[in-house]
């Protein structure tokens, strides 16, 4: 029974993390076979395609994408190290033409 208190307040806190991990978080994206999908959140339709163009071009391999909000601006996270700096370059380049308040009001997709 002692292990039980503590057990219930981990298992309550973990949403809590997960929340506050992605409380800056824009979207969401996964490249995988040549496709791009959106995971969770919101993103223009021109900058989905923009950044669809910069994966299929460079051969990218399967990997995440995250579009968060750093210090007023927008930024990309990949979940995996194998993009090429090349790559990292160019999204990087594709992402800060767009400012967060025409991504935050992009429409949402299903």
């Amino acid at each position: 029974m002692s292990w039980f208190v503590p057990l219930l307040l981990v298992l309550l806190t973990i949403p809590l993390v997960v929340a506050l991990l992605r409380a800056n978080e824009l979207f969401a994206l996964r490249w995988r076979a040549g496709k791009l999908r959106v995971v969770r959140g919101r993103i223009p339709q021109a900058l989905l395609g923009d950044i669809r163009d910069v994966l299929r071009d460079a051969g990218a391999p399967p990997t995440e994408l995250r579009g968060v909000v750093e210090d007023g601006r927008t930024a990309l996270r990949a979940t995996t190290r194998d993009l090429p700096n090349h790559v990292n370059q160019r999204l990087r380049n594709t992402i800060s033409l767009w400012p967060v308040a025409k991504i935050r009001n992009a429409a949402k997709r299903r």
